[in-house]
């Protein structure tokens, strides 16, 4: 499976190609929302070639993971087009 990072959509978000597939990686933390969030939360989405969701259903990521975590991870599981918790 090859894995492309195609760019930084803005400075919490960044658009991958997994095999045929666009992700969006989206990075959330105390510094990015107003409200009480203690810990990074980094989710991974498919979307187009732009970074446009359709689903906002989870293929990889989680609690407690930034951007770099959330690339490994998806570079030895791969993504899970049913979702990550399924």
């Amino acid at each position: 499976m090859s894995i492309e990072i195609i760019r930084k959509k803005n400075s919490h978000q960044t658009i991958m190609k997994v095999g045929d597939e666009y992700v969006l990686i989206s990075e959330t933390g105390p510094e990015l929302t107003e409200g009480f969030v203690e810990h990074p939360e980094t989710l991974a989405f498919l979307c187009d070639e732009d970074g446009n969701v359709q689903s906002w259903t989870t293929v990889a990521g989680g609690s407690m993971m930034q951007t770099h975590d959330v690339i490994m991870e998806i570079s030895q599981y791969g993504i899970n087009k049913r979702g990550a918790f399924q």
